[in-house]
C-alpha cells in the first residue's frame, strides 16, 4: 500500500496495520447528516467556508494538471451560482463535469444542461416515500 512518504510503500499483512505513532484520522462530511455525540466528543471539528472561484480553479488545475481556461471558469462560475442557489454542492461535482466536458466533443447545449442538472444535485439522503 502507497504511504504518504513519497516513494515509499508498507506491507499489510492479515489486514492489520501497526503503526508505530498514533494515527491521525482525517473524515470529511458535507454536513447531510448529523452524528452521533460521542462520536463528535471524540472529533476535533473545523468548518471550512465554501471555496472563491479562485479557489475551484486551483483545484481544478491541481486536478487535472493544466492551466484553467476561459470555458472552464464559465463552468466554474456556473457551478458556484447553482450551488449557492441549491443549499451547497460539492467540489467532486464540479470536478466530474469539467471532466465530461473535456471528453465529450460532440455534445449539444440542451443536452449538456441535462447532464448538468444531473449532476449538480445537493447531495442528501432521501426521505421516506
Amino acid at each position: 500500500m502507497q504511504t504518504d512518504d513519497p516513494g515509499r510503500a508498507a506491507t499489510i499483512t492479515a489486514g492489520r496495520v501497526q503503526c508505530h505513532a498514533f494515527p491521525f484520522v482525517v473524515i470529511t462530511s458535507n454536513g447531510e447528516r448529523d452524528f452521533p455525540p460521542a462520536f463528535l466528543r471524540r472529533c476535533l471539528r473545523l468548518e471550512l467556508p465554501a471555496p472563491t472561484e479562485e479557489q475551484l480553479a486551483d483545484m481544478v488545475v491541481a486536478h487535472f494538471g493544466a492551466a484553467v481556461g476561459e470555458d472552464q471558469r464559465v463552468l466554474i462560475r456556473e457551478f458556484l451560482s447553482r450551488s449557492r442557489r441549491g443549499g451547497g454542492l460539492a467540489a467532486d461535482q464540479l470536478l466530474n463535469s469539467l471532466f465530461l466536458v473535456s471528453t465529450e466533443a460532440n455534445r449539444d447545449e440542451e443536452s449538456w444542461n441535462l447532464l448538468l442538472d444531473a449532476i449538480w444535485q445537493r447531495l442528501s439522503p432521501v426521505g421516506p416515500g
